[in-house]
């Protein structure tokens, strides 16, 4: 038994209505108002500030990104910590 060889399928294409489709979408987006962003926490340390962590001691900030705190400790290690895990140093 022979069997028949299967014609490949055709697709169909409508450039003109997914571009005009495409067209409208960014148009609509382009008069939307932008969302609503929430500015990030700000933390209250600045850097050089002398800070404490229960479990990894004293340190200095060294940046500062949103509420994350890069510190560098007195045994040389630099970790990132969130603010609310250190308490500034008297």
């Amino acid at each position: 038994m022979l069997r028949a060889k299967k014609k490949p399928l055709k697709r169909r294409v409508k450039p003109f209505a997914s571009v005009k489709a495409a067209s409208k979408k960014m148009e609509r987006q382009a008069n939307s108002p932008p969302p609503d962003i929430t500015p990030m926490p700000r933390s209250s340390y600045s850097t050089g500030t002398a800070v404490s962590h229960p479990q990894f001691g004293h340190g200095v900030v060294t940046a500062i990104d949103g509420d994350k705190l890069t510190i560098k400790f007195a045994d040389g290690r630099v970790k990132q910590i969130i603010d609310y895990y250190v308490k500034p140093r008297p």
